[in-house]
């Protein structure tokens, strides 16, 4: 999560923010298979807590997951695409940052709630 506010922190520095941001996704996404697949928290975890936590929980790392897809499609728009272009979809690119922020420090917060 750190290093997603880093990311951000440096997202007019193109050649800081794109690496930064890759990396945290192949962080993340290995995590979740490693902590899911080697340890099988989904179902630990289904045996610790109240279903409206996990309930809630799903959502933020959907919503993470979703977000990951949008960021990653508009910032290769923005790094490909003609000037006329990135000025349509940067707007949305920022939006979904502002939501996918969100949604991964929701799932943080709810991850320290299960544990």
């Amino acid at each position: 999560l750190i290093l997603i506010y880093i990311g951000v922190l440096f997202r007019h520095r193109r050649k800081i923010h794109i690496p930064i941001m890759l990396t945290s996704f192949v962080l993340d996404i290995s995590a979740v298979l490693y902590l899911e697949f080697n340890r099988g928290v989904l179902v630990k975890a289904l045996e610790k807590i109240s279903e409206h936590l996990f309930k809630v929980h799903l959502v933020f790392a959907i919503s993470t997951l979703i977000g990951y897809g949008v960021a990653l499609y508009t910032g290769f728009r923005l790094l490909r695409g003609p000037l006329s272009y990135q000025e349509t979809i940067r707007p949305f690119h920022k939006i979904n940052a502002i939501i996918f922020l969100i949604a991964r420090t929701g799932v943080f917060i709810t991850c320290l709630l299960i544990v």
